[in-house]
């Protein structure tokens, strides 16, 4: 049986990287340099063309507020932008700014040139929360995450971005900004201290990977940037988290879950996601899973028996992208032990749950490790998400959890970041509701 085609709903996924105290910062050109012991230097470029400052002024003549004529004023007095960048930059701990200066030129336009220097590679996410944030809705979105995994030596990097348009909602400014947007663009380079296997980069030298996106898809859309690279298994990494091989295995009888294995474009298998079976011939699955860049819209259903299932046409009901969600009907004549549905009113600080998934490889083994209930969180006006802290520290890209009685407390998501080394999950009883 061949791949199921998933391009009628699929949204290619995109990097972004939103700079700045603008976010009208055009042509960003960031050179990132990072050492094996997670420190590094980066060479920051940004042009500021004299359209920008033209919307601005238009965007500053609409607003009854005043605040767009205060932050045009600063753009336009080099001291003040660069009195300002400087002090946002230095509100991120870690680094080290070595130059930063604002030049004016004789078009009208503005270059900007920063250099500074970091201690671990998350400074790299964070400068960019703090020199964005007094143009954004400042809510506590994270709509970057950059990781690295050490599987035995095995590194993986990954740089994941979804949609800066929950951060940057203004209407107002989009209005007056968006037509510029297709036609600007952001480059971003790393220059990795170990050898490069592969990675989904636009250009590769060496080390070197360089990956690059329009401004409109910046704000728009989503990307996972991934390299894998090689190191010594006996260099420890204080940065990288470690994958623990002594996580136990789930017996085929007690396996709770069902395999979605995602293909490239060659139709070559290249992920196994986490479904969990709801009812006869209909599971649920992560959106984000279907949504890689590397899978080009291919899937299929893996049965316990290791066959494929034949897939019913998906209709927009289906998908459910802002709570992370995916529904599959599947033909199988497999039996598959009932769902009985947790609520998250029944959860309770400290509680203990179990946590199963596919390891992020092709393995047909079901993983479980413990974890604690560490808080409820709101995340939409109707919906809430559950906060769990895994035993020990996991990068998990999707799975379910169920709670101590064996009952399903919901599914993990990754459209919903906070406390390192914390998970967040969409509610059984949500998923239950939205049942097609």
């Amino acid at each position: 049986m061949n791949p199921v085609i998933y391009k009628k709903f699929l949204i290619l996924p995109v990097l972004v990287y939103l700079l700045l105290s603008s976010a009208g910062c055009f042509d960003v050109k960031r050179e990132i340099k990072i050492n094996p012991n997670g420190s590094g230097l980066e060479n920051m470029y940004v042009s500021l063309d004299k359209e920008l400052f033209d919307k601005l002024s238009s965007l500053a003549s609409l607003d009854k507020t005043g605040k767009y004529k205060k932050k045009l004023d600063t753009l336009l007095d080099n001291g003040l932008l660069e009195s300002g960048l400087r002090n946002d930059i230095q509100k991120v701990g870690g680094l080290s700014i070595k130059e930063l200066v604002v030049t004016s030129n004789p078009d009208g336009s503005k270059q900007i040139y920063i250099q500074y220097s970091f201690d671990e590679p998350n400074v790299l996410i964070k400068i960019v929360k703090e020199t964005t944030f007094a143009w954004s809705n400042q809510l506590p979105v994270m709509f970057s995450t950059l990781k690295f995994l050490d599987d035995n030596g095995n590194l993986t990097f990954k740089h994941v971005t979804r949609k800066a348009e929950r951060s940057f909602n203004d209407e107002l400014m989009n209005s007056v900004l968006e037509p510029m947007y297709s036609g600007k663009k952001i480059t971003y380079t790393i220059e990795f201290p170990f050898e490069v296997k592969e990675s989904n980069a636009l250009i590769k030298v060496g080390n070197t990977l360089t990956w690059e996106l329009t401004m409109e898809n910046a704000i728009h859309n989503q990307q996972t940037d991934t390299a894998a690279l090689v190191k010594d298994p006996e260099l420890v990494l204080t940065y990288a988290e470690r994958v623990d091989r002594t996580i136990g295995k789930v017996s085929q009888k007690d396996n709770p879950l069902i395999r979605v294995q995602v293909y490239n474009r060659n139709k070559e298998p290249v992920k196994i996601g986490t479904g969990v079976v709801l009812k006869v011939g209909l599971l649920v699955t992560n959106f984000h899973l279907m949504n890689l860049m590397e899978g080009a819209g291919f899937f299929s259903v893996i049965l316990p028996s290791d066959s494929l299932a034949g897939i019913d046409d998906m209709t927009d009901k289906d998908l459910d992208k802002k709570q992370d969600l995916v529904f599959l009907r599947f033909g199988s004549a497999d039996r598959f032990k009932a769902i009985k549905y947790s609520s998250i009113k029944s959860v309770k600080y400290g509680d203990k749950v179990k946590i199963f998934y596919y390891p992020n490889t092709l393995s047909s083994t079901v993983y479980s490790m413990e974890a604690n209930i560490s808080a409820t969180k709101k995340w939409t006006k109707k919906t809430g998400l559950i906060e769990i802290r895994p035993a020990k520290p996991i990068s998990l890209e999707g799975g379910a959890v169920f709670n101590d009685a064996g009952d399903f407390l919901g599914m993990i998501t990754q459209e919903y970041e906070g406390e390192v080394g914390k998970l967040y999950i969409i509610p059984a009883d949500y998923i239950k509701s939205k049942l097609p």
